[in-house]
């Protein structure tokens, strides 16, 4: 009896909480995790967070736009430069961004007689669900390389058979490394990884990365790495006015996410919050006002020596390059390309380490 009558008590205290919906990724994302983090973290009696399965970051951005259940979404950065090429510039006001989060890399799968992403002008290549974040990346690679592929838009299971099968002729995917995704596929099959250029195109939403043996050790071979191109993610938030209920409880989640940020790289959270620099910009986003205004309030002592301690850090991850080599190519552009991946795998992503 004593449960009984407790039990209405605590459901309606919950009922009355403030919520905030986070939509993210598919069941399997890394974006789905974060998510679920936060809600572990912030939820309590005055504050819900409610993790929600999304459809891809085009159809995520619309939801969040749409739905009164969506508050955040987890998406790619590049789905702000879609919207600004597509003739939205209004997508700047209406969509702003609370944190830059993790990175995950670009993969492109192609079956073995394709040696370079030149050589899939004309072929048969998955981009993925029309709309998702690997689509949207596709369509930036290709366009900022000049080729012209025949694309498709297929789940990434059914891509990946039919590359098997030859039905296919390359795949393209965004996730973390090493993916689960390409379990079921190995060079006996007849394929494996092309090397995505940083071109000057991509470097302004865009970091340098590097697919290695380690990382997958039946595509790639031991004396070869593949060079690509990193995908960040930010927290979307609608750019809502400061009058509104609804920004009340978003400053709330804001001031407590951001305030307790720390606790996210204990155990039991996803280690990718290890990467998260919540000061960092994002090209071609807006900050969320509230999040502004707490970074604002809370600037760490010393933060203007940040710079010197970035370039301190660079010189000694040159240095240490340079020793690394037996022979440094004679072309700058290209030892400086090698450099940067080189210190993406080797140097510390987050400043506030430093």
């Amino acid at each position: 009896m004593a449960q009984s009558q407790a039990a209405p008590g605590s459901l309606a205290q919950s009922a009355g909480a403030s919520t905030v919906g986070i939509i993210a990724g598919g069941v399997d994302s890394t974006g789905i995790r974060i998510a679920s983090d936060l809600s572990r973290l912030l939820d309590g009696n005055d504050l819900r967070v409610i993790p929600i399965l999304g459809k891809g970051s085009v159809q995520d951005i619309n939801d969040l736009l749409a739905l009164k259940s969506a508050d955040i979404a987890i998406v790619q950065s590049d789905v702000m430069a879609r919207a600004l090429a597509d003739g939205q510039p209004s997508m700047q006001s209406r969509v702003k961004y609370i944190a830059k989060l993790y990175s995950e890399d670009f993969h492109v799968l192609s079956r073995m007689q394709f040696l370079c992403l030149a050589d899939l002008n004309g072929r048969r290549v998955s981009f993925g669900p029309k709309g998702g974040g690997p689509a949207i990346t596709a369509e930036a690679v290709f366009e900022a390389n000049n080729i012209s592929p025949a694309a498709l838009y297929l789940e990434h299971g059914e891509a990946i058979e039919r590359l098997k099968r030859g039905e296919l002729d390359a795949l393209v995917y965004v996730s973390g490394k090493p993916s689960h995704a390409f379990d079921s596929i190995s060079h006996k099959d007849k394929v494996h990884f092309l090397d995505v250029e940083y071109l000057p195109a991509l470097q302004v939403n865009y970091l340098p990365a590097i697919i290695t043996p380690e990382d997958y050790p039946n595509l790639v071979a031991p004396d070869e790495s593949v060079g690509t191109i990193g995908v960040s993610y930010v927290m979307a938030v609608y750019g809502r006015t400061r009058q509104p209920e609804r920004y009340k409880v978003m400053s709330r989640f804001v001031e407590r996410f951001l305030s307790s940020y720390g606790k996210l790289n204990g155990a039991g959270f996803s280690p990718r919050w290890a990467e998260v620099n919540l000061r960092a910009p994002v090209k071609g986003w807006q900050r969320f006002e509230a999040a502004e205004d707490w970074l604002a309030a809370n600037a760490r002592p010393g933060a203007e020596a940040a710079p010197q301690i970035v370039a301190a850090r660079m010189k000694t991850m040159l240095r240490q390059f340079v020793e690394s080599r037996k022979s440094a190519s004679s072309d700058q552009e290209e030892f400086f390309n090698q450099f940067v991946l080189w210190y993406r795998e080797h140097g510390v992503q987050t400043p506030q380490q430093w």
